[in-house]
């Protein structure tokens, strides 16, 4: 019975998504970049800004909490989609492509068949 009752406790950590964490984004055109925590929301994931830094990685002032990624699924075998990606630069979404390879996470968004990178991020946490 306490066997069960551990197993029944560790089951949220089973369940746990292997993209939940922090992510540093690649750097811009101007050599800054951002951190990005992508966290369950709902049945999908999120992905959010948390921070962002200039080309010498001091912090500077973002809109944090700003939604990058929304509606993310597992399709399978590391790949992810289904959801939408946001460029906080323009404001415009597309369709998210990911590819997950351990702690390396290749992003792209994408306009019907046409998909464009958006960069490889890093995992932070």
């Amino acid at each position: 019975m306490i066997l069960f009752g551990l197993l029944l406790a560790a089951a949220p950590a089973w369940a746990a998504d292997p993209l939940t964490g922090m992510w540093r984004t690649q750097a811009g055109r101007d050599g800054g970049y951002g951190h990005v925590r992508i966290a369950p929301c709902g049945d999908r994931l999120c992905g959010r800004l948390e921070q962002s830094f200039d080309a010498a990685g001091q912090s500077v002032p973002a809109p944090s909490g700003a939604l990058i990624l929304d509606g993310i699924a597992a399709t399978g075998g590391g790949a992810y989609g289904d959801g939408r990606i946001v460029d906080p630069e323009s404001r415009r979404d597309f369709a998210a492509r990911l590819r997950l390879q351990g702690d390396v996470l290749e992003v792209a968004g994408c306009i019907l068949t046409i998909c464009r990178t958006a960069g490889i991020w890093q995992r932070v946490d």
